[in-house]
C-alpha cells in the first residue's frame, strides 16, 4: 500500500511516501512561516521523486493535533484537497502517537512525547512500549515542563528507561536530563518523527476500523487539543 504522508504540526513541515511502511521519498519545508506557500510544491516534488503521481498512491495520512493552530489548518486543507481530488481515504494521526510511535519502535521502556507549545509549556503524551506495542498512559495533555518532570519522577521507580522526543524534548533537554534519571534521546529523528512512524499510525487506525466512511476527506478535522490541562500555581507572596 503507498501512501502521502503529511505533517505541518510544528516548525518543520515534513512530507512522506511509502510503501507498505518503506520510505520512497522525503520532503522537508523548514521555512519560518512559509508552509502555506512551500506545502504542495513539497509534496509535488516528494511525489515526484518516489515515481508516482497522486492518483497512484492508495492512501493520505496528515496529523491533526496537537500542534500549532495555523500548521494544522494548512495541513489538513491541503490534505483535504488532495483527497477530494485523487478520491483516496483521508486518515488522521494524532501528533503525539506518531512523535512516540517513530521513537519507540521495537525498543520496551516508557516513551514521553513533548511538543513545545511555547511560554515554557509543552503538550505532552506519555507512553508505555512493550514488543512493539504503544499504549497511552496518560492521554494528551499541557503543562508546564517542570511540573512534567515532576510527573514523570513519579514514576521512576518503575525501573524503566525513559525514551524521549518532540520538538519540546529537545529544547527542554538540559532540564530534561539533569531532572530525570534512566532518560534516552533516540540518535535520529527525535524532533519530527518517521515515515516508519507514520505508517504504523495510519494502519492502525484502518486495520481498526470496519467502515471505510471513517475515512472521507469531510470527516478531517483539527483537534486544536480543547481539554488543557494545567498545573495551577499560587502567586509568590
Amino acid at each position: 500500500m503507498k501512501m502521502l504522508f503529511v505533517d505541518t504540526s510544528a516548525k518543520l513541515a515534513n512530507v512522506f511516501v511509502t510503501e507498505d511502511g518503506k520510505l520512497l521519498s522525503a520532503g522537508f519545508d523548514s521555512g519560518e512561516k512559509t508552509h502555506a506557500s512551500m506545502l504542495l510544491p513539497v509534496i509535488d516534488r516528494t511525489l515526484g521523486d518516489a515515481g508516482l503521481k497522486l492518483e497512484e498512491t492508495d492512501v493520505i495520512g496528515v496529523t491533526n493535533g496537537p500542534g500549532s493552530y495555523t500548521g494544522l489548518r494548512i495541513a489538513i486543507a491541503c490534505a483535504k484537497m488532495l483527497a477530494y481530488g485523487a478520491k483516496k481515504p483521508l486518515v488522521t494521526v494524532n501528533t503525539l502517537d506518531f512523535l512516540a510511535g517513530s521513537a519507540a519502535r521495537e525498543e520496551d521502556g516508557d516513551v514521553l512525547a513533548l511538543l513545545d507549545a511555547r511560554n515554557t509549556l509543552c503538550f505532552y503524551g506519555l507512553y508505555s512500549a512493550q514488543n512493539g506495542v504503544l499504549k497511552s498512559i496518560t492521554g494528551v495533555r499541557s503543562d508546564y515542563t517542570d511540573d512534567i518532570i515532576k510527573l514523570i519522577l513519579s514514576r521512576e521507580n518503575s525501573g524503566k528507561r525513559l525514551i524521549l522526543c518532540g520538538d519540546g524534548a529537545v529544547k527542554n533537554r538540559e532540564a530534561l536530563e539533569s531532572g530525570l534519571s534512566n532518560v534516552y534521546f533516540p540518535e535520529t529523528n527525535v524532533i519530527t518523527g518517521t515515515p516508519e512512524g507514520a505508517w504504523r499510525c495510519v494502519k492502525e487506525k484502518m486495520d481498526v476500523s470496519q467502515d471505510a466512511n471513517d475515512f472521507l476527506p469531510e470527516k478531517a478535522a483539527a483537534d486544536y487539543f480543547k481539554e488543557v490541562h494545567i498545573t495551577l500555581r499560587s502567586a509568590e507572596k
